[in-house]
């Protein structure tokens, strides 16, 4: 029998062959950075300053010559944007459908010099480090990925600010030896923005800015078809400050959250809390709108307004693949009520 929590607004649902030269991570050195809190101008195409950030420490890997000796080698890097990040020129991926980011690295040795992300075969400018054939050398003083600057460019305007959380960025890999095309496949370092804050005027709270808890009660295993077993979540909302204290603007709201791995629409389950990770891969939630009509995540919908004031709403099912057989045990869902205004 599964047993669920649910909650809206804040919305929480109760060995390797290695090529000659690579850098192995003794292990992967994970750097958390926590970007200030700041106010930014609401405008699409406003560039905010960079957020820097300086943890310090060094880290340490292995460098394994199976095949030929590499006399006096600076290091290589090479970076990589973290998930699928698009890239939009100018050193910009996009970030969210609000924010668009560059991530400038630290490249240290003689290059000292920030580097923008994602980069293919950057050179420390240190020709120090040696490695002999059929041995390995340990390097203890890498620095590289310790410092960065990260930069914000508004997509189109934001209403309640923009949270960014556990958000990996950049993973970095290493090599002695220079190439273009063959790094190692383990990062040596990886950079995560744990948190940033982004403060606009403009807000709008819902439900009187109320966290909105749903509890499903015992479910049976099977047949959860996304029909079975609802729960109807009417909101009220009220949007205030900047632009809103001119004329009246037309607010869409959508439900914002991670999707269920069988599909992108409905909104993933967890068994280890709601912010935890063990994801519950043949189970979902399922919205609708109040009329019965498809509600995707992630996706706006137009809503209806009296001035600055207005209602919503939605109805929200669990859901799992056709002849799945859903373990016994808690579950829990997370997502938030997100607006853009016109």
């Amino acid at each position: 029998m599964l047993r669920s929590a649910f909650c809206v607004s804040s919305i929480l649902f109760s060995s390797i062959a290695l090529a000659n030269g690579y850098v192995t991570p003794n292990p992967t050195h994970d750097y958390s950075i926590s970007l200030d809190k700041a106010d930014i101008q609401n405008k699409p195409g406003f560039i905010t300053n960079p957020f820097t950030w300086n943890l310090g420490g060094q880290y340490s890997g292995i460098v394994t010559c199976p095949d030929k000796s590499i006399p006096a080698s600076p290091v290589f890097y090479k970076s990589t944007m973290s998930d699928g990040l698009t890239q939009l020129g100018d050193g910009f991926v996009m970030l969210n459908d609000f924010l668009d980011m560059k991530v400038e690295i630290w490249i240290a040795g003689n290059k000292k010099k920030y580097v923008v992300a994602p980069f293919p075969n950057e050179s420390n400018e240190y020709p120090n480090y040696r490695c002999n054939k059929g041995g390995e050398t340990r390097i203890s003083n890498f620095e590289s990925g310790s410092r960065g600057r990260v930069t914000f460019r508004v997509r189109k305007k934001i209403i309640n600010g923009v949270q960014i959380s556990d958000r990996k960025v950049v993973e970095m890999f290493g090599r002695l030896g220079s190439t273009t095309n063959d790094f190692n496949g383990l990062p040596m370092s990886r950079i995560t923005i744990t948190s940033a804050i982004l403060y606009v005027p403009e807000k709008c709270v819902i439900n009187g800015g109320q966290t909105i808890e749903v509890e499903f009660g015992d479910l049976p295993g099977t047949g959860l078809d996304g029909n079975n077993h609802e729960k109807t979540l009417p909101l009220t909302f009220r949007c205030e400050g900047g632009a809103f204290e001119g004329d009246a603007l037309k607010v869409n709201l959508a439900v914002s959250g991670r999707p269920a791995s069988f599909n992108s629409d409905y909104l993933r389950t967890t068994k280890d809390g709601y912010q935890g990770g063990q994801v519950i891969n043949d189970l979902g939630i399922k919205f609708k709108q109040l009329d019965g009509s498809q509600l995707q995540i992630n996706k706006f919908y137009p809503v209806s307004m009296q001035g600055n004031i207005g209602d919503w709403g939605f109805i929200a099912a669990p859901v799992s693949p056709a002849g799945a057989d859903v373990p016994a045990g808690d579950f829990y869902a997370t997502a938030t009520i997100v607006a853009e205004f016109q």
